[in-house]
């Protein structure tokens, strides 16, 4: 179930990521949203992280597995 939980967060952080803009000069909106998902972002990857390889969680190995593939994902 965390496996399944870790998998949606990681497709909803890639289908905002479809939102940005490649625009030279972003609006002010378009700059809020990067900064948004960009924060979303790495507060994921710190989570994931932790359960990969953090000390102060005590995660199944299904888990690390899919944690270890969302972490290729997203960097």
């Amino acid at each position: 179930m965390i496996e399944q939980a870790l998998n949606v967060l990681n497709l909803h952080i890639i289908w905002k990521a479809r939102g940005l803009t490649s625009a030279i000069d972003p609006s002010a909106d378009e700059i809020q949203y990067q900064e948004s998902l960009k924060e979303q972002r790495e507060s994921l990857i710190e989570k994931l992280v932790e359960y990969a390889v953090g000390t102060q969680s005590n995660t199944a190995e299904g888990v690390k597995r899919t944690v270890h593939q969302l972490t290729k994902r997203l960097i």
